[in-house]
């Protein structure tokens, strides 16, 4: 039996149910020049033309229309003897490197959705404050806290809103209200991002309070636990707190938030998108900052 090559016979099927190289190169995700290359192997091999090229686009010769239906039904049968082989021998894996403040207090608590919605995908979460080689390290997307310029990678802002102060209720007895004045250098907790306690401090005008005072923790969900537990102050983004705030186990001080050119941005190597599993948890997570942005704003 003499096979053509496989590659060229989908990128053919694709052209010809489109009549156009364009719409076939974003449906394979690649570009218009590598698909023409592909049909015109397929055409040497075959040794006939499979396209009239005509100055409004693409028609099937007749050669052309006959082998589309055959490779059109023979793609379809190996498409599904490999969905169905997949789906019972192996899952796929989304690979995520975030902080571990971010893991704990965004990430984590929303991934019970996606993976309902995706019951054949796993999502493995790496948390480090280390920068990742995505490509050695075999991470798809990672979400780091910068100004989202990061050399020969795609960068989405992901979570963006302003500082706020944060404390637990008890803190306050008898009041419920947390005032400006009730911060004080031995209320400090602070996270990796020591510096936010000097900015907030120049910002809003308080002065006597030591922004080095108080207790520094290596990560931001730590200085969130410690504030849950009563001991200070944290400065957070109020999308990491959400969940705490509306459950009044954090109130937040009666203040203007401080705002930032910082922000949590979603990294990855711009070919992770031709994967479709890819494709379907990226689409998750940015839908998920965005609502998150949305009900802040509310």
């Amino acid at each position: 039996m003499r096979l053509p090559p496989l590659i060229a016979v989908r990128f053919f099927e694709a052209t010809a149910r489109h009549a156009s190289v364009r719409r076939a190169a974003e449906e394979l995700h690649v570009t218009p020049g590598a698909v023409s290359q592909q049909v015109r192997k397929l055409e040497d091999f075959l040794g006939c033309a499979l396209f009239e090229r005509q100055p409004r686009g693409l028609a099937l010769t007749a050669a052309g229309r006959e082998y589309q239906t055959a490779c059109a039904e023979g793609l379809a049968v190996i498409g599904h003897a490999t969905t169905r082989l997949v789906s019972t021998r192996r899952r796929q894996v989304v690979v995520v490197s975030c902080t571990p403040g971010f893991a704990v207090q965004w990430l984590v608590p929303r991934l019970h959705g996606f993976l309902q919605q995706h019951p054949d995908m796993d999502v493995h979460v790496g948390s480090t404050n280390r920068a990742v080689d995505l490509a050695a390290e075999g991470v798809h997307f990672a979400v780091r806290h910068g100004q989202g310029r990061y050399a020969g990678l795609q960068s989405e802002v992901l979570v963006a809103d302003d500082l706020v102060p944060v404390c637990s209720p008890r803190l306050l007895a008898p009041r419920r209200t947390a005032r400006v004045a009730d911060i004080t250098s031995a209320r400090l907790l602070h996270d990796e991002h020591r510096g936010d306690w000097r900015l907030w401090c120049e910002a809003h005008g308080v002065a006597g309070v030591d922004c080095e005072g108080g207790v520094v923790f290596a990560h931001s969900n730590a200085a969130i636990e410690a504030a849950v537990a009563g001991r200070g102050f944290a400065l957070v983004r109020r999308a990491l707190v959400q969940q705490e705030l509306e459950a009044r186990e954090l109130v937040s001080v009666h203040c203007k938030p401080l705002a930032t050119p910082l922000a949590y941005h979603l990294v990855y190597r711009p070919e992770a998108l031709i994967d479709p599993a890819l494709r379907r948890f990226h689409a998750w997570i940015v839908a998920q900052g965005s609502a998150g942005q949305s009900s802040l704003s509310i």
